[in-house]
């Protein structure tokens, strides 16, 4: 029985000078989001602004990582995620 040798590598090598024009437009969606999550934290109302879904989703993924500008945006950030934990723990106690 004869083995035909197999390529274990799976890694595309992108030539030398050439942009990975997918990672760069993640990169820019990602800034994007940030840079909006920090519009709204730094608002005179921001104790009433909901997040939307894609940058709870950023938060999720990479929210030990964000270094935001301000430093109140996480505190902020943080405060309204907790409050809205709270609510809805209260809302479904009642249930």
């Amino acid at each position: 029985m004869s083995w035909k040798k197999r390529n274990q590598n799976n890694v595309v090598p992108f030539a030398k000078g050439v942009a990975n024009k997918k990672q760069i437009d993640q990169a820019n969606r990602l800034n994007k989001i940030i840079a909006s999550i920090e519009t709204k934290m730094q608002q005179p109302y921001w104790d009433v602004l909901l997040f939307d879904d894609a940058e709870l989703e950023v938060m999720s993924n990479f929210g030990e990582t964000i270094k935001f500008p301000s430093q109140t945006t996480a505190v902020r950030a943080l405060s309204i995620l907790s409050t809205y934990i709270l609510r809805k723990h209260s809302e479904d106690s009642y249930e």
